[in-house]
């Protein structure tokens, strides 16, 4: 009687578990989408690498850029970029324990004016679709714009936009997997933003 009761409980247990795993596992794969609105600032540290301060925290890295078309004061072109990093969400100049971190990966589209006498940026401006992500930006989406103007001699970037969590079920393919890294064109580097 005590094995039959024992097994009983091991059962129920069992049972128990694999209902709360379920539904914990259906909870976590229909999470609605969230949106969060990210601004800030931009940094250069080095040719393809930026410190992205503000709502998006981390580094913000230049993997590819293809022009299509370039003259003496115009430069039009495409590529991809990763954010390493957080949505610093409270702004407190850190990534928290519960802000959503990880891998964010863009497509974008640069287009930027020159002075044509020194090749100087006037001014740069791009669009950054979000096409993927990992950890906790995992099926995300979104958009953000830049915009690069020259103050005393320096390119400043400032960005806004959204990051959408959530946007892809869980089980949707991925978009694209990791970017590899690829160099960039003959746009001398400093001369455009991040984009």
């Amino acid at each position: 009687m005590l094995a039959t009761a024992r097994r009983t409980a091991l059962v129920g247990s069992v049972v128990a578990g694999t209902l709360m795993a379920s539904a914990a596992s259906a909870t976590a794969a229909t999470e609605e989408p969230t949106t969060l609105h990210v601004e800030g600032t931009q940094i250069q540290v080095s040719e393809n690498l930026y410190d992205s301060l503000g709502g998006l925290l981390g580094d913000f890295w230049i993997l590819t850029f293809d022009p299509l078309y370039e003259s003496d004061s115009f430069v039009v072109g495409t590529g991809s970029e990763r954010f390493v990093g957080c949505v610093d969400v409270d702004l407190d100049g850190a990534c928290g324990g519960s802000e959503p971190s990880g891998e964010l990966l863009f497509d974008y589209v640069y287009w930027a004016t020159f002075d044509p006498s020194t090749g100087a940026l006037i001014e740069g401006n791009c669009t950054h679709p979000i096409t993927g992500g990992s950890d906790d930006f995992q099926g995300a989406r979104g958009l953000v714009t830049m915009h690069d103007v020259v103050v005393d001699g320096e390119v400043e970037t400032t960005y806004e936009g959204t990051v959408v969590l959530n946007a892809v079920p869980a089980g949707a393919p991925a978009a694209q997997a990791s970017a590899p890294q690829a160099s960039t064109s003959d746009v001398p580097a400093g001369s455009r933003g991040p984009c």
